[in-house]
């Protein structure tokens, strides 16, 4: 096995120069309206791609240090929720600063020390958002695939991960998480417990008004983890379960208004790109619902009215 290459302070600084060199829009942050990320991110329902990064980072030896127990697990998952929403949706400051606090990333998954497992658990994340939102919204093109590898490697740059370390095109990305799903060493029974606990009997995540992750998890890990983690079996009953539960999804999906069916953390950006300086009420209420904090990416300025233009839309 190949010595893991650390991860140092000047690797993070060096990252956070270029990025912000290349952001043109700093008021729309490191992507802005227009890119994948903020269409996948978006979405309220990506709350249960949580149950499969949870088995992903299980079954991954070096990740699965950082989680002592079910609490401990839910806890950094929380945290990484509100840290990948602020570098997405908060302007350039307010991502730099986000990257820039060690007590900030100390709290999440990402807070390895090594190049290659912060990698993996980037595309953990980024993968389990993107699998959830093309099995219920739509599938994405591989244009827009490739445009979300570009925003994924974006974020490994600023998080400090060298470009030596980076998969050079999106087809030697696909090849590498294809080859790191398959070979996964051996899981301890500690963790397999602990994943089979969450997932199976806790339901995890359990977010109104989607429900558990357990109805879609057998059918979008490797077989060898379903078995691994004793989820259920993938035959022919299980697949119609399995059709059922996503054309529910879809409806609910559907007719939820966009209030509701939006992170409030993408609303509180849009009214900010539209001359807010706080997001609305019910804005801030659900952000604090959905993240325990009630202001996330508001700039804390706003632009005179007579100076925004009502006609754009964000």
């Amino acid at each position: 096995m190949a010595l893991p290459q650390l991860l140092t302070r000047d690797h993070i600084q060096a990252g956070l120069f270029q990025a912000s060199e290349q952001c043109h829009q700093p008021d729309a942050g490191l992507f802005g309206p227009g890119s994948i990320c903020w269409q996948l991110m978006r979405e309220n329902l990506t709350s249960l791609a949580h149950g499969r990064v949870v088995l992903l980072a299980l079954a991954d030896s070096r990740l699965s240090q950082l989680l002592a127990d079910s609490h401990d697990l839910v806890q950094r998952l929380q945290h990484t929720q509100v840290f990948m929403l602020k570098l997405v949706f908060g302007n350039l400051d307010q991502a730099l600063l986000t990257l820039d606090s060690p007590r900030m990333r100390r709290k999440t998954l990402f807070d390895v020390d090594d190049s290659e497992t912060l990698l993996y658990a980037l595309t953990a994340w980024m993968d389990s958002c993107l699998t959830v939102y093309q099995e219920i919204i739509e599938p994405l093109n591989t244009a827009h695939q490739e445009r979300l590898f570009e925003e994924t490697m974006l974020l490994a740059q600023v998080m400090g991960i060298p470009e030596s370390r980076r998969p050079a095109d999106w087809h030697a990305h696909q090849r590498w998480w294809k080859r790191r799903l398959n070979h996964h060493g051996p899981i301890s029974d500690r963790r397999r417990q602990l994943g089979h606990n969450l997932i199976r009997e806790q339901g995890y995540p359990g977010r109104l008004p989607y429900g558990p992750y357990l109805p879609l998890a057998s059918f979008q890990i490797p077989e060898h983890l379903r078995q691994t983690f004793r989820l259920p079996q993938t035959g022919l009953d299980s697949h119609r379960a399995y059709q059922k539960h996503l054309n529910r999804l879809m409806d609910i999906t559907r007719r939820l208004p966009p209030r509701l069916r939006f992170q409030p953390a993408y609303h509180e950006a849009s009214q900010r790109l539209g001359g807010r300086a706080r997001a609305d009420l019910a804005t801030r209420l659900l952000n604090r619902w959905w993240t325990g904090e009630s202001d996330l990416v508001s700039s804390g300025w706003s632009i005179p009215k007579v100076d925004r233009l009502p006609s754009v839309s964000y």
